[in-house]
């Protein structure tokens, strides 16, 4: 009884850590492996461990149209993505502030859904997206890009349309494709996707050092195949709103950890920003303390990491 009452909560911990630890992980990685090459072994790595969590469960992979949207699916949340959110990490945005724009993408998913899944919009991811913004702006006002062009700051908020996009695709043409077959269809193409082009982008092919290595493992061991079996455990005992009130912590979480491992400063500013938003995440995905029963309105963000 007493460990089984502590399952959720040490799960709900484990997860918030891998979940902000892919952002670190990277950032280490791109300092000293070109992103490129980091995208590629993250997505073979990757790629490997859901191949053979799919060739266990047998879940069928899908063919013809559908096989297509994935792939679609796979450009967007994918390698548009983390093309996007691990260059801006190489040209030193911050590990905390790129998880903090990133996490703006399920409020935009929240005020687009409407316009693609022809669902009705309440008010409450409209405020949220603008406190979520307010935040952003706080933090971004702080210039913590370390004194460099702000400019790099625009390359997480394409990653953030790319997941919103993405999301939006999965949702409206995927959303019946068993969980497992999804990811593996999204690795695989990635991987492919990646090696295609390593010839034109000049990159070398292999990470750089011990640590190099250990990054780009973690990247694909860890944060992908570790954060998702994490996630579905969480989603058998808990609801979706649950899990994205834990992804809502990703930020500060990630802007804590970056000070001892990546040596970023945590001012009073961004402090104040991270705060902020983090209540326009709570406030725009519904996850402010209410009624119970009020809770399916589901984590768009959950299907592309």
């Amino acid at each position: 009884m007493t460990s089984s009452r502590w399952t959720v909560p040490l799960l709900s911990a484990l997860f918030v850590l891998l979940w902000a630890s892919g952002f670190i992980a990277a950032k280490l990685a791109t300092r000293t492996t070109d992103v490129p090459t980091v995208l590629f072994w993250r997505f073979v790595i990757a790629a490997a461990v859901t191949g053979a969590v799919a060739a266990w469960l047998r879940p069928g992979l899908p063919r013809g149209r559908a096989l297509g949207h994935l792939v679609v699916t796979a450009l967007l949340l994918q390698v548009g993505v983390f093309s996007a959110v691990f260059t801006g990490l190489a040209r030193g945005v911050p590990a905390g502030l790129t998880s903090l724009i990133v996490g703006l993408a399920p409020l935009l998913v929240g005020l687009l859904t409407p316009l693609v899944l022809s669902t009705r919009l309440g008010a409450a991811p409209v405020i949220g997206l603008i406190i979520g913004a307010g935040g952003v702006y706080i933090v971004v006002s702080g210039d913590l890009t370390g004194g460099g062009p702000v400019g790099p700051v625009l390359l997480p908020v394409l990653g953030m349309a790319f997941l919103t996009a993405g999301t939006l695709y999965q949702k409206r043409f995927n959303d019946d494709t068993p969980v497992a077959a999804s990811v593996v269809v999204q690795m695989v193409t990635s991987m492919v996707v990646l090696a295609a082009a390593m010839p034109f982008l000049g990159p070398q092919w292999l990470p750089t050092g011990a640590g190099g290595w250990f990054a780009v493992t973690w990247l694909g061991v860890v944060n992908s195949a570790g954060t998702f079996a994490v996630m579905f455990v969480l989603l058998r005992r808990r609801s979706t709103v649950h899990v994205s009130a834990l992804l809502n912590l990703s930020p500060a979480t990630t802007a804590l950890l970056a000070v001892p491992l990546l040596a970023e400063p945590l001012t009073g500013r961004a402090v104040l920003g991270l705060a902020v938003a983090l209540v326009g995440m709570f406030v725009g995905l519904g996850t402010w303390p209410r009624r119970r029963g009020a809770d399916q309105h589901a984590a768009a963000q959950l299907q592309g990491r």
